[in-house]
């Protein structure tokens, strides 16, 4: 991800500059603040004090050195009580490990610039006038503050490429004690030093800035903090699509499967929208269901915050295509858009009774199980780090397609559950002839997409899977169509056992391989190709089974790792 951003941001940036950008970005983002703003809190430099970056907040808005409540000491006077000031201290490291070093450096200087009773000037030999005066901000604004009673947060923020997971437990120990003796300058503040990692830096990444729509419906049942409403076609509209009628496509991020055209239930529901004179919509559809943090009504108006449409894809985006397809028809609204449609609104801000709902309203009709899979955080994980390098992870089926990607570029759940059974669990025959079982089985599941793996050795095995099956379908090969899908396991696992001299039966035996990104060349294609064919071959003539039974059963995979490596294992 920060690859990505960089390229789009920060190109002509240093790694180490750009990370500091990069990570006080992700920070600051939900502020909606400039990426210069976010450049001039930079520090970085010689007797820096070990603080890469610092800002000061006034009620989410960074205050600049001309601010009046830092010039103006009666400014203050004329504000609310309660106003939150908010200081962020940021060190960035561009390494993959949290030291002591850097939170020892930190802890030189911040009970020092935070102590009131302390002249900055008296640090001028420590600290750079750079640092000097963003420090200088946050201590003129709390100060004129303090008759107003201000909310004073105080953050550290030490982030790297690690996981915070691994850190030592002296850095841990060092780090409390930064912020007990930061909160013995400052009693009355909320102090948080804070070691923000691969995984925390992630989460941050991908989560969305939370957002309140509104949704006016007829009739409204309430259970609790739940709903369940009627609302008219041209409010809910509104809803799913901006006054332009573009989608709002992130409303339906935690949906199982995308748009699926003009399948037969689509033109179902499409034949009902234009029966404008026909039973009410609603008599023939099971509506949509919607989950959100919070719901708030005001008559029959409610005000949801952070929504998702879990249930009801296909229906939201029939209606959508048939409003927008009489706008550009030059009609304000088709007729029949006062009907009604069903509306459930669910307040469910927890992520696991999110994803029983998600399962729940999909288990009603036919899904496959992979697509059941794809609100996992594995799975969007995957799809960001495969956009990220150019492959298009079709986690919420279809979704590539309707965004005309192309499509020797979009791999499927399915897919790479097999590249993953194949290649770094060395059970070919798994992929081949269980493919299903994959993702129906938790336990085969959690294997395929263990979390703990990196991201690279996801794109890698599914890189490898598809230059086979690329070369199997190329005149090259010699390969009869209805083979090459069998075969294709089967020579993506002779490589890898080719080149580590041994079967592998775990991830960690090919992320070696994964992390440099390992090529196979032509050469060894086709001499993986020939070997799978000749081994496939023996096997089906001494054992009397056909082709398709033997390429699903794990004997065959262990006669084939004799024939690659039977001089090795004689020897």
């Amino acid at each position: 991800m920060y690859e990505q951003w960089k390229e789009q941001n920060a190109a002509h940036m240093r790694d180490s500059d750009a990370w500091e950008v990069f990570l006080a970005w992700l920070l600051l983002r939900e502020k909606e603040v400039t990426l210069d703003a976010i450049s001039d809190g930079i520090v970085d430099g010689s007797n820096d004090g070990g603080v890469d970056a610092i800002y000061s907040l006034l009620e989410g808005s960074i205050l600049p050195l001309d601010h009046q409540v830092v010039e103006d000491p009666q400014a203050a006077k004329e504000l609310p009580e309660g106003l939150e000031l908010t200081l962020y201290v940021v060190q960035s490291k561009f390494s993959k490990s949290f030291t002591q070093a850097t939170i020892s450096a930190l802890q030189s200087v911040l009970p020092s610039v935070l102590d009131l009773a302390c002249d900055l000037d008296s640090l001028a030999s420590e600290l750079n006038d750079q640092v000097r005066e963003k420090f200088h901000v946050f201590r003129k604004a709390y100060r004129n503050l303090l008759v107003r009673r201000p909310k004073v947060n105080v953050r550290v923020i030490v982030g790297c490429r690690g996981l915070a997971s691994e850190i030592n437990v002296n850095v841990s120990d060092r780090a409390e004690r930064l912020r007990e003796d930061i909160l013995q300058k400052l009693p009355s503040a909320s102090v948080v030093v804070e070691m923000l990692g691969a995984e925390e830096l992630w989460r941050m990444y991908d989560t969305r800035q939370a957002e309140t729509i509104t949704l006016e419906c007829d009739e409204v049942l309430t259970s609790g903090e739940s709903y369940v409403a009627l609302a008219k076609l041209s409010s809910f509209v509104k809803l799913i699509s901006d006054e332009s009628f573009t989608l709002r496509r992130h409303l339906f991020e935690a949906n199982v499967r995308d748009y699926q055209g003009q399948v037969a239930v689509n033109k179902e529901i499409l034949g009902s929208l234009r029966e404008a004179d026909g039973p009410e919509f609603w008599w023939l559809n099971n509506g949509v269901t919607i989950v959100c943090d919070e719901a708030h009504s005001v008559g029959k108006t409610f005000a949801l915050k952070n929504i998702q449409i879990v249930n009801g894809l296909q229906t939201s985006h029939t209606i959508h295509n048939w409003f927008k397809e009489s706008a550009e028809a030059g009609e304000f609204a088709p007729a029949g858009g006062d009907r009604k449609i069903l509306v459930r609104v669910i307040k469910a801000s927890d992520d696991a009774v999110r994803d029983k709902i998600i399962r729940a309203t999909n288990r009603q009709t036919p899904v496959p199980d992979a697509s059941l899979r794809a609100t996992d955080e594995i799975q969007r994980r995957i799809e960001a780090y495969f956009g990220a390098k150019g492959l298009f992870y079709d986690r919420r089926k279809g979704y590539y397609r309707n965004l005309g990607k192309d499509p020797a570029r979009i791999i499927s759940i399915p897919y790479l559950g097999q590249a993953m059974y194949a290649i770094a669990y060395g059970r070919p025959e798994v992929a081949r002839g269980k493919p299903n079982s994959l993702l129906a089985e938790d336990a085969r599941y959690r294997q395929a997409f263990d979390p703990t793996a990196s991201p690279q050795l996801f794109y890698w095995s599914a890189s490898v899977l598809r230059r086979v099956d690329e070369y199997l379908q190329s005149s090259r090969s010699q390969t009869r169509y209805a083979d090459r899908r069998h075969l294709a396991p089967f020579v993506a696992f002779a490589l890898a056992v080719e080149i580590l001299g041994r079967s592998p039966s775990h991830w960690r035996d090919v992320e070696a391989l994964a992390e440099e990104n390992h090529q196979f060349s032509e050469v060894e294609l086709e001499s993986a190709v020939t070997k799978v064919k000749v081994e496939l071959d023996s096997f089906t003539a001494s054992s009397n089974i056909s082709m398709s039974d033997a390429t699903k059963r794990q004997p065959f995979t262990k006669h084939l790792v004799l024939g690659i490596l039977g001089d090795v294992l004689e020897a």
